[in-house]
């Protein structure tokens, strides 16, 4: 009895041990979950800023720094493009780019956020939720704002008059409230997940540049 007794406590420990392991690798998996794409120094991209021709903010964005992600909006021509920069902070890359493009509309810098609007295109500046060295820069057209965006992504950046004007939608926040009811909105890109205001059908482009690395 006592020999079958201590098989038991060995076998125990080998089974409580292993399980242990396996949560361990578990937790590394949803940490790690997250890769951003390599960048040059700053001094290099400084030095690209200074010296190339750009013909607009998005063609300075785009031609400036990584492609995260891509996400689709409740239309098939409708899209939002990531893009990620390790080396500038969200209101040091945002005077950057007011400095060389005016916008039409600039926001207040407000929870790690901070939007500029220019003709047909929205801006947003904004700090990764994984790592506060990491700024994520969304472009996304007016229309995709107009059709998709929720009216609470903007809280503390822009009244909601000011929004009205820029969308030309009379009254736009209370119809896009009344759109989210149904799960139809988007909440802004997240580092950590596509998010939502609820069950959204906001989707990343499977061709993105070196987002997210879950499913990959």
């Amino acid at each position: 009895m006592k020999t079958k007794g201590v098989i038991i406590a060995i076998l125990s420990v080998l089974f409580l041990t292993s399980c242990s392991q396996g949560f361990a690798e578990l937790d590394r998996g949803m940490q790690n979950t997250y890769t951003f794409p390599e960048e040059p120094s700053k001094q290099t991209l400084m030095n690209r800023m200074e010296n190339r021709s750009f013909q607009s903010a998005q063609d300075f964005v785009s031609s400036t720094f990584p492609l995260l992600d891509r996400v689709q909006g409740n239309q098939s021509n409708q899209e939002a493009r990531i893009y990620v920069t390790q080396r500038f902070g969200v209101q040091e890359l945002a005077n950057i780019v007011k400095e060389k493009y005016e916008p039409d509309r600039e926001s207040d810098y407000n929870n790690g956020k901070k939007v500029l609007i220019y003709a047909n295109t929205f801006i947003t500046f904004k700090q990764s939720e994984q790592s506060s060295d990491v700024t994520l820069i969304e472009m996304a057209s007016d229309q995709f704002v107009r059709n998709n965006y929720s009216p609470n992504f903007f809280d503390g950046l822009f009244a909601l008059w000011v929004l009205d004007e820029v969308l030309d939608v009379d009254d736009w926040g209370k119809k896009r409230r009344k759109a989210c009811l149904s799960g139809d909105c988007y909440g802004g890109y997240s580092s950590k997940k596509f998010r939502s205001d609820s069950s959204g059908s906001f989707r990343g482009s499977s061709g993105r540049g070196g987002g997210p690395s879950s499913g990959k």
